[in-house]
């Protein structure tokens, strides 16, 4: 089998109470419906927490902006054996997740938008079970545990890396971004994985672009719209919507802490070896980024890195 397909469900969503509420009780639903597709192979759901200063270049954000943070990124991976797998799903369960996904609309600031994106490379560990991370108060996270490499905590910090590269520069972006995990991989204190994602298209019913009649139906989901977009009423084998130019790449990096994931980055602007590979093998190739965002899991099943 080849590398598992990433579909990334983004979108933004009021930071208040209600909105936890809501995820806590509709996003278990739409979980049990998605495995309900035999190429379904696990998910993520991850809450944004902050952003990465030096990354985004500008003074406004921080690690931790959990509470000031409005409205915050919501990314839900779901993975799959293909995107025909993806797109069946989303076919045979269109009248259940149009209802469930109609229950969270309340929340939802922008999206959603929904993207395919194809592994790269990448060198996670796989899960082979939860381990518990002190989180006492007053307590550093240099004081706690660490996590091991072969059992991945909740309570990591991942870190994405929106990065757009020029036309004709991927083959060297992907080489020279690979040797800089590697090379962080290797030497940076923390960091648990990382994976290089390309972005391949976009599911058209994933993101709710319906047909016309479809997207305006006054309807609170009891009553579904029939299963439709402007690219037909047939699932496809491959993303409905085309790859977007310049190609978009994720850098999806897994850190121990907010801090370990700061002081990590950090080495591709203060460590000598590694600035000579991030700047020729990375920036020289960028037409818009990097931005990094960081994320918290809420809910998982990461038995999918097996496959990796």
């Amino acid at each position: 089998m080849s590398n598992p397909i990433i579909a990334i469900n983004m979108s933004k969503v009021v930071n208040r109470p209600e909105s936890y509420e809501t995820m806590h009780k509709i996003g278990p639903k739409v979980c049990i419906t998605t495995a309900t597709h035999p190429g379904f192979l696990g998910f993520e759901q991850l809450l944004q927490t902050g952003i990465h200063p030096m990354a985004g270049r500008y003074g406004g954000g921080a690690l931790d902006m959990h509470e000031t943070l409005n409205p915050l990124g919501m990314f839900q991976y779901t993975i799959w054996k293909d995107v025909k797998s993806h797109e069946e799903m989303h076919y045979e369960q269109f009248n259940t997740i149009y209802e469930l996904c109609g229950h969270c609309l309340n929340m939802v600031v922008e999206g959603p938008w929904e993207p395919f994106y194809e592994i790269i490379a990448s060198d996670l560990p796989p899960v082979i079970g939860m381990i518990d991370v002190p989180n006492k108060l007053g307590e550093s996270f240099s004081q706690q545990k660490p996590i091991s490499k072969v059992a991945l905590a909740s309570q990591r910090i991942i870190l994405i890396g929106d990065h757009w590269i020029m036309d004709g520069h991927e083959t060297a972006f992907e080489k020279g971004a690979e040797e800089t995990l590697r090379w962080l991989n290797a030497k940076a204190p923390g960091m648990i994985g990382w994976m290089i994602l390309k972005q391949i298209g976009v599911s058209a019913v994933g993101s709710f672009q319906l047909g016309p009649e479809g997207m305006i139906k006054a309807t609170l989901g009891a009553n579904p719209p029939k299963y439709n977009t402007n690219y037909g009423d047939k699932p496809l084998d491959k993303p409905p919507i085309p790859p977007q130019k310049p190609t978009q790449y994720f850098v999806h990096m897994e850190w121990e802490s907010p801090e370990h994931a700061h002081q990590g980055l950090g080495k591709v602007l203060i460590n000598y070896e590694l600035r000579q590979i991030h700047n020729k093998g990375v920036l020289a190739h960028l037409a818009r980024g990097p931005y990094y965002m960081l994320f918290q899991p809420m809910m998982e099943d990461g038995c999918w890195r097996e496959l990796l």
